[in-house]
């Protein structure tokens, strides 16, 4: 499965206050690891006894405890406003169901999962969130292919982008379609809608949600070495719902996009995917935040060995669906992760990235022109064909153009993952 593939990921464990935390943080993992080992039992012998395809049901069961020294993002020596700790530990349970079958020219991929996260100190946060996609890939003759898709993802807002220490879950749901007409072997014409609507669960986030609706055109190149590349002209109106227009803010905007996007093996160790192109957006009564320049989004992999590999992506993005915070957001990074497959069961993983944010005109002034430093480094154990226990550490610091939203943030975490 690859757009609905299951991965949770630990955000960091380290010391507590108390050796009744580590326990408690012990037996957390100690209940999953004993728990996954006797289910992994029962489907290896179900999979032994019916001898099923790998299409169909899928289950994925996961546990992490994870530990952050400054989980709101405060300046050094900064404590909430409320009161209280900076740090917390925080336990995720993850339980997830997934589907995928091929019906003649046609495939369906499916999933659903359900997350509760549980914090140790600050449980006003404690929240169940739904997740699920569903993908239709979809052929008529030779001639007509295309993708159906329904998406909503449930997840917290990031506490570094906004200065209230309150709980605020973002719901984003999207449909789209999309369809090609190969009128030649090589090349088609090619066509797509899409409407994404993104909303909070508290109140005063009520300025960030919006809606966007989108269609798209162009034409498509796919040799018979499978590689792909388009050329597609988008359009796209954007409403924020909750918003009056002002001098700094605006109720709605146009964005138009060109955009060469693909994937290309340029060997066999080494390929790239992504796209380039330029972004003109234009604001319904504030014409001084209007926005064009060049955008895009590549990643580069690299393969030398067997066992070692590396990738880079370099981004100049405009917006993100999770920190719409102003009108919009333009994202300058690189970043790169390199993974060693030790031996069979081990596998390393080092990563770090760096962007900068400049934004338009925020509630915020004080994030302008943010930069950020993340980096991380994650050890994967899987003693079994579908258990895998992953411990990870990660670092991040931010500076901004005011000290009251620089911070630094360390995360230690353990994980217990199972699919079967």
């Amino acid at each position: 499965m690859t757009d609905v593939t299951i991965l949770y990921r630990a955000r960091g464990w380290t010391s507590c206050r108390v050796l009744g935390s580590r326990r408690r943080a012990a037996r957390h993992v100690l209940h999953v690891l004993a728990a996954s080992w006797a289910l992994h039992g029962f489907a290896a012998a179900a999979a032994a006894d019916d001898g099923e395809p790998e299409e169909g049901f899928t289950v994925g069961l996961g546990h992490s405890v994870s530990r952050e020294d400054n989980l709101f993002r405060l300046p050094d020596d900064v404590r909430p406003p409320e009161g209280g700790s900076r740090s917390d530990r925080i336990s995720r349970t993850t339980a997830a169901l997934g589907f995928e079958h091929t019906y003649s020219l046609q495939r369906v991929i499916a999933g659903v999962e359900m997350t509760h996260r549980n914090y140790d100190r600050h449980n006003q946060l404690d929240r169940t969130t739904a997740s699920g996609a569903l993908r239709w890939d979809w052929a008529a003759g030779r001639q007509w292919t295309g993708t159906a898709t329904l998406l909503q993802r449930q997840a917290p807002r990031s506490f570094a982008d906004t200065d209230r220490r309150i709980r605020s879950i973002n719901t984003l749901r999207r449909i789209g379609a999309d369809a090609d007409y190969w009128w030649h072997p090589d090349w088609s014409f090619l066509v797509g809608a899409e409407h994404t609507r993104s909303r909070y669960s508290d109140e005063r986030s009520d300025a960030s949600e919006y809606d966007e609706s989108a269609i798209e055109a162009g034409i498509g190149y796919r040799p018979k070495s499978g590689n792909r590349l388009s050329l597609v002209a988008r359009q796209a109106d954007g409403d924020y719902p909750n918003r009056t227009p002002s001098a700094r803010v605006d109720s709605g905007y146009e964005q138009r996009d060109l955009r060469l996007r693909g994937s290309w093996v340029l060997s066999g160790i080494s390929s790239f995917s992504g796209y380039v192109g330029y972004t003109r957006r234009e604001y319904e009564h504030v014409s001084s935040l209007d926005f064009s320049g060049p955008t895009g989004r590549i990643a580069f992999g690299w393969e030398p060995t067997g066992k070692l590999s590396f990738q880079v992506i370099a981004r100049r993005e405009i917006g993100s669906e999770y920190e719409v915070i102003d009108n919009y957001v333009v994202t300058r990074g690189v970043g790169v992760e390199g993974t060693w497959k030790a031996t069979d069961k081990i596998t390393v993983i080092a990563r770090g990235e760096r962007y900068r944010r400049d934004r338009s005109d925020v509630e915020l002034p004080a994030l302008d022109d943010d930069r950020t430093r993340v980096y991380g480094l994650s050890v994967g154990y899987a003693p079994l064909r579908d258990l895998t226990i992953t411990a990870s550490v990660q670092r991040a610091k931010r500076s901004a153009a005011g000290e009251r939203f620089d911070y630094t943030a360390k995360i230690h975490g353990i994980d217990v993952r199972l699919d079967f």
